[in-house]
């Protein structure tokens, strides 16, 4: 992991492979790891860059200052991308990662030369309703903390109204170790995660698809056939309506989290959509 200051911000990254430049966004309670079945295939043949953005997972804690509002996000990418010297990229998304991706995609269309994305919130879902007490209730004193140790416990961490609805294949102690660690032991981190769910509304999610429709650049959607709580497939079908010019594609076996639960397919799918529409790798120069 490679670790850059960005506007007063610490942001943690892994950078691996060389050429077309791919940037991997996570979602809530996450981080790079949630790639990790991916990245190594598909970093043979491209520049994989996978920040760990601030949304729980990560391991700095973010000034008390700090705007982690969807703009912000958006901004600290943007400034990610500009310390990188990435002009253009083809960025890669799953769950809240999803949302922010369109909402970067609207707002700085001219540094994407294409979009991935996998089941996510999109258009009247951010967040999922399984999710709107976590809103109601994020701000009761306590609150974080009592989670965080809710969050010692495995087999709490794969029930329904928390990581549960996500994989297949994700065991308690692995979203644990891979994902909540630094939740759990960090107040720093809790008050960032707290900051990202006040500020999650589907205004930024609308306004970004009223945005999309002018996008020209080459979509790909991969949607797991057996999320049906949070992204149900209906849901990935009204978001690749929006693009011009779209694939959409299903995957057996998978919920929310389709690089996890069949990353084979996940990879074979990104990399036919890569040689499609950047044959010559066009990115290479980035």
């Amino acid at each position: 992991m490679k670790t850059i200051d960005l506007d007063a911000m610490t942001l943690q990254y892994q950078d691996q492979g060389e050429g077309m430049a791919l940037v991997f966004l996570h979602g809530a309670l996450s981080n790079h790891q949630t790639w990790r079945k991916t990245v190594s295939s598909l970093s043979k043949s491209y520049r994989c860059i996978l920040p760990d953005l601030p949304l729980g997972g990560h391991e700095f804690a973010m000034p008390k200052e700090a705007d982690l509002t969807p703009e912000g996000i958006s901004r600290l990418l943007l400034a990610l991308l500009d310390e990188l010297k990435l002009e253009q990229v083809v960025l890669v998304a799953n769950d809240t990662g999803g949302a922010y991706a369109q909402i970067f995609a609207a707002h700085y269309p001219e540094k994407v030369a294409g979009l991935i994305l996998s089941n996510c919130d999109c258009l009247d879902v951010f967040p999922p309703k399984q999710f709107s007490m976590l809103q109601k209730m994020i701000n009761l004193p306590g609150y974080t903390f009592v989670m965080a140790q809710l969050f010692r416990v495995d087999a709490f961490l794969t029930t329904p109204n928390v990581m549960g609805l996500l994989s297949n294949a994700l065991t308690g102690a692995q979203i644990k170790a891979l994902y909540v660690k630094p939740f759990i032991e960090n107040v720093g981190i809790r008050r960032d995660f707290q900051k990202v769910v006040n500020t999650w509304s589907i205004k930024y999610t609308l306004e970004a698809a009223s945005l999309l429709v002018s996008y020209s650049g080459p979509v790909l959607i991969i949607w797991g056939e057996e999320d049906r709580k949070l992204f149900p497939i209906s849901l990935g079908r009204r978001l690749a309506g929006i693009f011009n010019q779209v694939a959409f594609r299903t995957v057996e076996g998978a919920m929310t989290y389709v690089q996890e639960d069949q990353p084979e397919q996940f990879v074979n799918l990104v990399e036919s959509y890569l040689v499609n529409h950047f044959p010559q790798g066009e990115l290479a120069k980035n």
